[in-house]
């Protein structure tokens, strides 16, 4: 059997187990797929947390802010 044939069952397989299978299999597994998808959403969260969003009024805010005193 080819690789080619083999990565796109575990591919669903895996994603199944991180996404359902702290819903139906037995203890040991379930908790083991609820951990690892915690540990993905981190991993995912950290990748994307040096970026900023664009704010186009920020010119305008900040001479509001200076206006006020604050």
């Amino acid at each position: 059997m080819r690789v080619k044939d083999l990565i796109l069952p575990v591919l669903v397989v895996g994603l199944v187990f991180v996404g359902f299978g702290d819903r139906f299999l037995p203890a040991p597994l379930s908790t083991a797929s609820a951990s690892t998808r915690e540990q993905l959403n981190g991993f995912l969260k950290g990748m994307f947390t040096g970026f900023s969003t664009y704010n186009r009024y920020h010119k305008t805010e900040e001479m509001i802010r200076q206006a006020e005193g604050k």
